[in-house]
């Protein structure tokens, strides 16, 4: 990234218990894990010494938690909104990763205007997702310093995928962190806190999803 002007950073929230029993998230409102705590404190060491204009976060716990042990001393606003809620995967919130979830949580990510039973479609979150991005990077770009947007695995791949073109080519841990940036007038997005150890090669679309 040399050369490069960060515009914004995507944090995802830390550990939840749910992470822990490799259960999906979605529309489940749980909180911070002990883990998870130590996550954000280690977040908010990363973002100590790091200039920047403003936090906005999903207003689930998890996030929200996150996001107030982030802000640290920083004197910016922070504000929480539904938009940058995780993707609601409807039934399958709260069940185990199984293979047979995946592959039928799967069939509904490949046919993105089908809605998930009980949730919403990959459409209707990309509805959401990608406009809030874009207004943040433009936010981020006025004021001449980054943003910070705390939210969840999917919502770090969407903006991937709005930026690389791709869901899995730029995925972080829980309590990790993305950033989207501008080099040479284009923009490009990598990870730079706590990369997921596992290739995107190794992983599926529904095998990554909050």
């Amino acid at each position: 990234m040399s050369n490069a002007i960060i515009l914004l950073y995507l944090a995802r929230h830390g550990t939840t218990v749910l992470n822990q029993k490799n259960a999906f998230r979605g529309n489940k409102d749980v909180p911070l894990s002990s883990e998870g705590i130590r996550d954000a404190h280690q977040l908010a060491e990363f973002f100590k010494d790091e200039p920047i204009s403003f936090i906005v976060s999903s207003d689930r716990q998890r996030a929200t938690q996150t996001a107030n042990i982030l802000k640290g001393s920083h004197a910016v606003p922070l504000e929480t909104t539904s938009v940058l809620r995780a993707l609601n995967v409807g039934k399958f919130s709260g069940q185990q990763r199984t293979p047979e979830n995946i592959k039928e949580l799967q069939q509904y990510l490949d046919n993105p205007d089908e809605k998930i039973p009980d949730g919403e479609s990959l459409s209707e979150f990309r509805g959401r997702i990608q406009p809030a991005v874009r207004e943040a990077i433009e936010i981020a770009d006025d004021s001449a310093l980054p943003g910070v947007l705390v939210a969840h695995s999917s919502v770090v791949h969407e903006a991937s995928n709005l930026i690389l073109g791709s869901h899995t080519a730029c995925l972080v841990k829980p309590g990790g962190v993305a950033a989207i940036y501008i080099s040479n007038g284009k923009l490009g997005m990598q990870a730079v806190y706590r990369p997921f150890e596992v290739s995107a090669e190794e992983l599926g679309r529904a095998d990554t999803i909050s």
